[in-house]
């Protein structure tokens, strides 16, 4: 089994199709990474980078039915990646990630459907046990925050065998994990949970120090924790 890490290509075509759909100028891109799949069908290369892309465009959308039809076509792109190469974890992690919180309208999510919460479940339980045979990478943390978050949102006790979160927080590497771009869509998740915690609780002190530590170079999670760090 091999398994498709993150690459800084990954990274960098991100943060581009963001920029590109925050200027409105991203069609000429996806249309060009649309073309190359089409070209080559079974390359998941070129799915994924057009999968990736459609991602990064999304909070760009500001009609909720266009926002809608999109993050469908986005799903249905990360499937078609997933079907050409089942390992790739950017994909199946996005994938989980994009069917917990869907997009209702330009910077506002609404929970989705039950059914989609399983399959979500299913994906990031798939990530986890993967993640466990490999090197350990920074950012292998955030499929097990977006776990947690899975479980508050299907109000469901946490996946037998699955390592619980602070046990996963203890074991993750303390190093940045240097994804500029992907890096605001992979702390979400821990982020979220930061935010729900009890000020003082075990829980938001371990998830701040991973926060600070692996993404920390994101500037809404530099913020947050600046302001905790002032006293009261």
């Amino acid at each position: 089994m091999t398994v498709r890490l993150i690459t800084p290509a990954d990274d960098e075509l991100y943060g581009l199709a963001s920029a590109a759909g925050k200027l409105g100028r991203a069609a000429k891109l996806l249309d060009r990474l649309a073309d190359a799949v089409r070209a080559a069908p079974a390359d998941p290369q070129a799915a994924g980078r057009h999968a990736l892309a459609l991602m990064a465009v999304l909070p760009s959308i500001g009609i909720e039915f266009a926002a809608h039809a999109r993050f469908t076509a986005t799903v249905e792109a990360l499937t078609d990646v997933l079907d050409l190469e089942p390992e790739h974890w950017l994909a199946r992690y996005s994938r989980a990630r994009l069917r917990t919180l869907i997009p209702s309208s330009y910077g506002a999510y609404a929970v989705q459907i039950a059914g989609d919460l399983d399959s979500a479940r299913e994906d990031v339980d798939r990530l986890i046990a993967h993640q466990a045979t490999l090197p350990p990478q920074p950012y292998f943390i955030s499929a097990h925050a977006l776990a947690a978050v899975l479980d508050e949102l299907a109000a469901a006790p946490p996946t037998p065998g699955r390592p619980g979160l602070l046990g996963a927080l203890a074991a993750a590497p303390r190093e940045p994990v240097r994804l500029v771009a992907l890096g605001a869509v992979l702390c979400e998740p821990l982020a979220t949970l930061h935010a729900q915690a009890g000020t003082g609780a075990q829980l938001r002190t371990a998830l701040g120090e991973v926060l600070g530590a692996v993404y920390g170079d994101q500037p809404a999670v530099a913020a947050v924790l600046r302001r905790e760090a002032v006293p009261r």
